[in-house]
């Protein structure tokens, strides 16, 4: 039985991917020319991970030593796609940037000082060059947010469609303008209400910084909340858990940002993760899945749990025409006595005792009734 393209062309991207793989890679060369550059490139797209890929092509000169051309009937060699490519990646990021700088400005002006979540922290520290985003997300404090709205939409950004009331959404109405390459949304909490009990929005606003001294710009998390936020945005806000999955672009960027950290920064990493013993398991199990699948090294502050490696090969082992096992798992790993011993506060036999009990809670959704302002439709284009 022939293998599934799909699944031949994942496996190839990973192998591309990998923190630990080898340079100039013949081997692996060959393999990526019998698939296909235009198929493996398309895959990547499909994840968003071609700016990756290429940074991965280059770094490990996995592709053919050609000439970079535009042949006369416009096709190219793949050394000069490849530049092409990443020319149109960074083009598009600088365009984000002036857009990012025109907002805040305009945010500034009326005494809103917006941190930069998730992707939108590349954009304001230039780094990492290839993450790529397909919007900017703005968190403003809860009573400032309807404000910050009216502020961008007299930028001339408009909602797509029919607005909505948004009473609960822990952001408001995605906002376009036909000079952005994709949109703007305003923040008033960090994540849904089952990321908020993890990381409070308040804590992510009381820690934002500048990126440079002096800078005029958005704010940004530090090192180890960016990474923090980033893994629970995808595993708890997205629902990871429910269909034991694991997006291969947020384990790239979680492993990137970990590679970059100091030791210390490492330790601060844990150290928050190890607040609640449930943000300590999805931590782990991270750390898991980054290191098989991706070469991460694991550093001396990281914990390369046994649960947490079995856990992570299980998931592997998903097929689509099995059923997910749903929490089952992580509420297993969240509730271990070992990993719970290793939380803060767990030499506590009460903590312990309270931490099993209200496990079950942390996976049920909690809506959470922000303060908000009558909605007003936005004003005609």
């Amino acid at each position: 039985m022939t293998e599934r393209p799909t699944a031949n062309l994942q496996e190839l991207l990973v192998a591309c991917l990998r923190f630990d793989g080898a340079e100039g890679d013949q081997a692996l060369a060959g393999r990526i020319a019998a698939a296909g550059w235009e198929q493996l490139l398309g895959h990547a797209d499909e994840l968003r991970l071609a700016s990756v890929l290429i940074t991965a092509v280059m770094r490990r000169r996995l592709a053919p030593p050609v000439p970079p051309l535009t042949l006369p009937d416009g096709r190219m060699t793949i050394t000069r796609a490849l530049q092409q490519r990443w020319t149109d990646h960074l083009a598009r990021r600088a365009i984000m940037r002036q857009r990012l700088d025109e907002i805040v400005g305009a945010l500034r002006r009326e005494a809103i000082v917006p941190l930069a979540l998730k992707g939108g922290r590349s954009i304001v520290t230039g780094a990492p060059d290839w993450r790529h985003l397909r919007d900017l997300d703005l968190l403003v404090a809860p009573a400032e947010a309807q404000r910050a709205q009216q502020i961008v939409l007299a930028l001339g950004y408009r909602p797509a469609g029919e607005p909505r009331p948004r009473l609960i959404h822990h952001h408001l109405h995605e906002l376009y303008r036909a000079d952005m390459p994709g949109w703007i949304e305003i923040h008033r909490r960090g994540g849904p209400s089952r990321v908020e009990q993890f990381l409070p929005s308040a804590e992510l606003l009381a820690a934002a910084m500048d990126a440079s001294p002096g800078n005029a710009g958005a704010m940004v998390l530090p090192d180890h909340l960016h990474v923090l936020h980033g893994i629970i945005h995808h595993h708890v806000g997205h629902r990871a858990v429910k269909h034991a999955t694991i997006e291969l672009k947020a384990l790239y960027e979680f492993a990137a940002a970990v590679i970059d950290m100091d030791e210390g920064g490492r330790r601060q990493l844990v150290e928050r993760a190890a607040r609640h013993p449930r943000l300590l398991a999805i931590l782990e199990l991270w750390t898991a899945a980054a290191s098989d699948l991706l070469g991460m090294p694991v550093a001396a502050s990281l914990h390369l749990a046994p649960d947490s490696i079995a856990w992570w090969a299980s998931m592997c082992r998903a097929t689509p025409d099995r059923s997910s096992p749903g929490i089952g798992p992580e509420l297993r790993a969240a509730t271990s006595a070992e990993r719970m011993r290793r939380a803060a506060g767990g030499d506590s036999a009460l903590r312990r005792f309270y931490w099993r009990l209200t496990m079950p809670l942390t996976f049920v959704k909690r809506p959470m009734l922000m303060p908000t302002r009558r909605h007003r439709p936005a004003p005609s284009p």
